[in-house]
């Protein structure tokens, strides 16, 4: 069996999320961004400590969100915008204030495995807090200038997931990245209707 560890970062993309409640989540149509190239997620955890009995009773940690830095090699203007909740003005112009509101979307991406399959993560509710891209003349560096998105992900109020992980083989197909499905899922079939009760001739 093939080793299986992680070399590779690749297809990102990002869904609006249309509903986000206790009763309802379901997100939209994925956006594919080709141009990142590197993916780094943070775990941010609460510790906590029960004292009982002169002594610790129970202890752990809480998982509270993860903060989630995207650098993209190049990025569309529309594109970033529709990340950071930036206005696209008709002339193809962004402007951004500090008024800007952020709006609460999926991302998602694979990561090659060694073996040629993919490890594929979701996170179901994010928003961009910080955008950094620096700038340097032609002489001092030949590298790109990257777009550093940060993202706060944090727990969706239907059932508090966060990340969802998944692995698939080589040559399967990808789409587990392009929807997610609604919560409540859809029933399969409708509710069959009651049929009228036949008058017995009472």
């Amino acid at each position: 069996m093939g080793k299986k560890y992680l070399k590779g970062f690749a297809n990102f993309g990002f869904m609006p999320v249309t509903a986000d409640t206790e009763e309802s989540y379901i997100a939209g149509t994925r956006t594919r961004v080709p141009s990142a190239r590197t993916c780094s997620p943070t775990d941010n955890r609460q510790e906590y400590s029960i004292n009982a009995d002169d002594g610790v009773w129970d202890s752990g940690s809480d998982w509270i969100d993860t903060t989630n830095e995207i650098a993209f090699a190049e990025v569309d203007l529309s594109t970033l915008a529709a990340m950071t909740g930036a206005t696209v003005n008709e002339d193809g112009s962004v402007d951004e204030g500090s008024l800007d509101v952020a709006p609460t979307i999926v991302i998602n991406y694979s990561a090659l495995r060694a073996d040629g399959g993919y490890r594929l993560f979701r996170y179901y509710s994010c928003k961009a807090t910080d955008v950094k891209v620096s700038h340097t003349t032609k002489g001092e560096s030949n590298d790109a200038q990257v777009y550093t998105v940060t993202f706060k992900c944090t727990p969706r109020k239907c059932d508090n997931k966060i990340r969802s992980t998944v692995d698939i083989a080589k040559g399967e197909a990808l789409s587990w990245l392009d929807t997610i499905e609604a919560y409540p899922a859809a029933s399969a079939e409708p509710a069959a209707s009651a049929e009228p009760a036949e008058n017995g001739g009472n």
